[in-house]
């Protein structure tokens, strides 16, 4: 079986298995060290997303979700983060599958490359396509982001 995905998918799964501890929030798991390792490539000058993810702001958006990476016992845990990361990761990589370069471990793009059709296309780490998905996301939220498309 041949691994297709992100390196960064694999990475991520041992450094969270390595860091050990009890979490009590994310940011116990992933420190800003971590993430800084994990994402190196994401401030790249090739990478047009190069500042956008921010250790911070990861924290900022894990903490809104409460139940996000601290549920479960340890293990379930990092397991939930690293299935995070290699999705995301995966998500941001332009459509690269290159073990280096800029791109490798995702995180340099916000947009989909591939912006044709009603504006639904895929934003962000999660790259969230589709009007019933946006209005979904947007109802988890609290926000109307079906009429804001920015």
């Amino acid at each position: 079986m041949k691994f297709l995905g992100s390196p960064l998918a694999l990475c991520c799964v041992f450094f969270l298995f390595l860091t050990g501890s009890l979490a009590q929030d994310v940011g116990t798991i992933v420190t800003n060290d971590l993430f800084n390792e994990m994402l190196k490539n994401r401030n790249d000058d090739r990478c047009p997303a190069k500042g956008f993810y921010t250790y911070d702001a990861f924290i900022a958006a894990a903490n809104s979700f409460p139940g996000f990476g601290t549920t479960g016992d340890d293990t379930a845990r990092k397991k939930e983060i690293a299935a995070f990361f290699g999705q995301t990761s995966h998500e941001t990589t332009g459509g690269s599958l290159s073990a280096d370069g800029p791109f490798a471990g995702g995180y340099c793009f916000i947009r989909e490359g591939n912006q044709m059709g009603n504006g639904f296309y895929g934003r962000g780490p999660i790259q969230l396509t589709g009007q019933s998905n946006y209005e979904l996301a947007g109802n988890a939220i609290g926000q109307d982001l079906v009429n804001n498309l920015t």
